[in-house]
């Protein structure tokens, strides 16, 4: 006799923009339930990205190792290679600590909470987001708060200067909405404008609303003057259009591009990006950091300075000084291989050439690449408000199955 699994129906709710309706079983809702706590921690992560207070990271890490360890109960894992990958990033700090092998046990024990997190996130998004729909419904909201951080940020930026969301006072005046750094407000659009562009092309029904999205996005990360997030940014847009040239939506595409064209020559943000891509050396301060974090690497190749160490140990190896304090490299891959030595940094190549494949085959997820790239000149992984968005994306693109794509044309 076949006994069906128990089920019970519920009346429909709105999480977010997450929707539980039906009849769905137990497995059903906590897979919803993690997602929807999985968006809103990282959006909560992205709104305080302004704040330097260990609280809000130490808070993030709780509720994902929360979520993470409610599936490993369950038994649930990764695919292999990605899956190995995450568990040498997020183990790593750790090894460093078990064998001595830091030299500020404090700073590497919370840099490997941080990589711990980040893989974390990454295994909780593959599991929460098993089905198509629960995916869809994630990039839908990814696009939707892309567009709404953009607009907001823009109107922040010339409204309230040296303010955090008209109501923070902020270090200097130079603030993008909740972002302190026009580099990280470029970088969330890298994630965000490649899906509302997916969406475009994808669902005629709403290409006209999502393709605004994109040209908003577009024109906002042109007007922060982040000259690699603006690189990045066009080459995206560009990117998406190839990949769906033979798409009859393609036209569309192309006149999206031309309105945010003109909609960033409106802004007032066109002369700082002007005058910042005609500098003389544009990689003036970030070479001699750069330079000083390859005299790290040749020190302790193997084992690194430990997680989290880079700003306590630079001030040995530094070759000029900027009258501030220097905190990352300007270079992840640099940054990694100097705190955890060339085994911890060919981790992360491996996790960036592994999802070469699927985000290039998604097209949403050729964000993912555009940060990978824009680490090789500023830090997009150090801050949660960031990272966290990059690893659900790549839950996401190693849950996505190569049947899947072809069944929608991408």
């Amino acid at each position: 006799m076949r006994v069906k699994p128990l089920a019970r129906p519920i009346k429909r709710l709105r999480l977010g923009t997450f929707w539980v309706s039906g009849t769905i079983d137990a497995a059903r809702f906590a897979e919803r339930a993690s997602g929807t706590a999985l968006f809103f921690t990282a959006m909560a992560a992205t709104l305080a990205i302004g704040f330097a207070d260990l609280r809000l990271e130490y808070g993030y890490e709780f509720v994902v190792f929360i979520l993470a360890t409610g599936w490993c109960w369950k038994g649930h894992k990764l695919p292999p290679i990605p899956g190995a990958l995450l568990a040498a990033i997020a183990g790593w700090g750790f090894l460093q600590l078990a064998l001595g092998a830091t030299v500020y046990r404090y700073a590497t024990l919370q840099g490997s909470l941080r990589c711990a997190a980040l893989a974390a996130t990454a295994f909780v998004s593959f599991r929460a987001f098993r089905f198509r729909g629960m995916r869809i419904e994630l990039l839908r909201a990814i696009a939707w708060m892309g567009a709404l951080v953009a607009v907001i940020s823009v109107l922040a930026y010339f409204t309230s200067p040296g303010k955090i969301l008209w109501t923070f006072d902020a270090p200097y005046p130079d603030v993008w909405g909740p972002f302190l750094s026009r580099n990280n407000f470029a970088q969330f659009l890298e994630l965000a404008m490649p899906v509302a562009l997916w969406f475009a092309l994808s669902e005629p029904a709403g290409s006209a609303l999502y393709l605004l999205f994109g040209a908003m996005m577009l024109a906002s990360g042109l007007a922060s003057a982040s000259r690699a997030g603006s690189g990045i940014l066009m080459v995206e847009a560009m990117a998406v259009l190839w990949m769906r040239r033979r798409s009859p939506l393609a036209r569309r595409m192309a006149l999206g591009l031309v309105f945010s064209t003109i909609l960033f020559s409106a802004l007032p943000g066109i002369g700082t990006l002007v005058s910042r891509l005609a500098s003389a050396d544009p990689y003036q301060g970030r070479r001699e950091i750069a330079h000083s974090t390859l005299d790290m690497i040749r020190s302790r190749p193997w084992t690194g300075f430990g997680l989290g160490t880079f700003s306590a140990v630079y001030p040995a190896y530094a070759v000029f000084d900027t009258g501030k304090s220097v905190e990352h490299a300007h270079n992840d891959w640099l940054e990694w291989a100097a705190e955890g030595g060339i085994v911890f940094a060919l981790a992360w190549i491996g996790l960036a050439a592994w999802s070469v494949r699927p985000a290039l085959r998604t097209g949403w997820g050729i964000g993912v690449l555009g940060c990978f790239l824009h680490g090789s000149v500023d830090y997009p992984f150090a801050r949660f408000g960031i990272s966290a968005w990059i690893f659900i994306l790549l839950g996401i693109l190693a849950r996505t199955d190569l049947r899947e794509v072809r069944h929608r044309g991408h």
